[in-house]
């Protein structure tokens, strides 16, 4: 019978697919190292937009917080010039308050009542005078409630005296002064 020998045609087929198969994982191995460095590029971009968008969000932060600094500047002038408006109303209103309360005064003050002395101290009126009667000094501490120029109108006192051979009423009277809001 006739042999033959087959191992070496086995042993090459072996051989064969040992080459193939190292050659199946080589070609494996670099595409896996391809997709590997696609995914890293990809990432690393995907990384350097989001920084660049971070950069641009810092410089529009900053840009706003300079723009808030001039907000607050702003605000604090127009308290300051707020204030200073107030001061030049209540300045102007004590220029004139004073002639007006006045000029009120005249208008009230009835027929047989005349007054002596009037202070005024911040705003706190006190006024001493003599009328003819009691009534007379009623009517007038009326008047002076009525009148949007004084509130809380009190008489301290009253008393009798002769002045040129008649009788009169002495009377001393204290009231808040009311100053208008200029506008």
């Amino acid at each position: 019978m006739i042999r033959i020998n087959l191992l070496p045609v086995r042993a090459e087929k072996k051989r064969e697919s040992l080459r193939q198969q190292a050659l199946g994982v080589v070609v494996l191995a670099v595409l896996l190292a391809g997709g590997i460095v696609a995914v890293h590029t990809m990432l690393g971009n995907d990384i350097a937009q989001i920084e660049g968008r971070i950069a641009e969000r810092k410089a529009e932060i900053a840009r706003l917080d300079a723009q808030i600094g001039q907000v607050r500047q702003f605000k604090q002038k127009k308290r300051d010039l707020e204030e200073k408006i107030a001061v030049i109303s209540t300045l102007e209103q004590q220029q004139r308050g004073p002639s007006q309360v006045l000029y009120e005064l005249t208008q009230i003050v009835p027929e047989k009542l005349w007054i002596e002395s009037l202070k005024d101290s911040g705003g706190s009126l006190s006024l001493q005078g003599v009328a003819i009667d009691n009534q007379t000094i009623a009517r007038f501490m009326t008047q002076m409630e009525a009148s949007q120029w004084f509130q809380g109108v009190r008489l301290e006192v009253t008393k009798q005296v002769a002045r040129g051979g008649a009788s009169l009423k002495s009377f001393s009277l204290s009231a808040s002064i009311v100053y208008p809001k200029a506008g």
